[in-house]
């Protein structure tokens, strides 16, 4: 049998624990969409737009709910039966599991609900101004979560025009 000179013997085998301690490692180095320090899950970005700029991509400054800015708000969507229409199928996919088809807070799942949602039917919130409205819907407010992400501008807009006509 032939022997193997030590000095080959080391390096081969020192050779190998690097390759392997470095193959170890790689996973670590690899970054994943589940580790990506920027956000954490239904986190809003932090960075806002300076003040009286126009946002030309990405997220548009909306007054956050409360505020006169927000209650001077006015809907430039006009109501038309197709807004409306559209407005309703949006209410029936976004609000309706919590607030229910009349909007009285009697939705699917607002029983597992503490305060139950609240009541945006033209005799409850509903009379509030449009501006006010679309900040809630944009922003989200107690329990609600907000839809930015979920409806672009215009259907926020058509949601408030429908929230509006309920009775």
């Amino acid at each position: 049998m032939r022997r193997i000179p030590l000095a080959r013997f080391l390096v081969v085998f020192s050779a190998a624990f690097f390759s392997i301690a470095l193959l170890a490692g790689c996973e670590k180095l690899d970054r994943n969409m589940y580790d990506n320090p920027a956000f954490r899950p239904q986190e809003e970005p932090v960075r806002l737009p300076p003040a009286d700029s126009v946002p030309t991509k990405g997220l548009e400054h909306t007054p956050k709910p409360g505020t006169p800015e927000a209650a001077a708000l006015k809907n430039p969507e006009k109501a038309t039966g197709f807004s409306l229409l559209t407005g309703k199928e949006l209410f029936g996919i976004y609000c309706t599991p919590c607030h229910g088809p009349s909007g009285k807070g009697d939705g699917p799942v607002a029983k597992k609900f503490v305060p139950t949602p609240v009541d945006i039917s033209g005799t409850g919130f509903g009379t509030a101004p449009e501006g006010m409205l679309f900040a809630i819907v944009t922003h989200g407010m107690g329990g609600m979560p907000p839809f930015r992400s979920d409806l672009i501008l215009k259907e926020r807009w058509l949601v408030v025009a429908y929230v509006k006509t309920l009775k």
